[in-house]
């Protein structure tokens, strides 16, 4: 699978959703960050299970359950924005557990 490069989407104004999954240690820190970035009208937070992946920074009990927990963030906005916000979220959480994925939001609003 060839993703597009972050450097690609950089012009787009179409909508994306951004998801961010991440230890549950960084969950207040990476929330309270957010929250201060002028692009993130709001988002949503929940707990997930990662499996598969990266099974050698498992922990015994992990590989014998199957599973890694974390927490997933997820938001949306342009793509442009999305790609400036991941530009400073990996400046601020350099060398982080944090995977992110962007996708096209293809509608969204407030139904009422």
């Amino acid at each position: 699978m060839n993703a597009p490069r972050l450097e690609d989407l950089e012009e787009k104004q179409d909508e994306a959703l951004l998801s961010l999954v991440f230890p549950p240690a960084l969950n207040d820190l990476l929330v309270d960050w957010l929250l201060e970035q002028p692009e993130v009208k709001g988002f949503i937070s929940l707990p997930v299970n990662g499996h598969g992946g990266s099974e050698h920074s498992m922990s015994a009990a992990e590989k014998v359950a199957g599973y890694r927990k974390g927490a997933m963030i997820q938001t949306h906005m342009s793509q442009k924005k999305a790609c400036e916000l991941l530009r400073r979220l990996k400046k601020a959480f350099h060398g982080s557990d944090i995977h992110y994925w962007m996708t096209p939001l293809i509608v969204g609003g407030h139904l009422g």
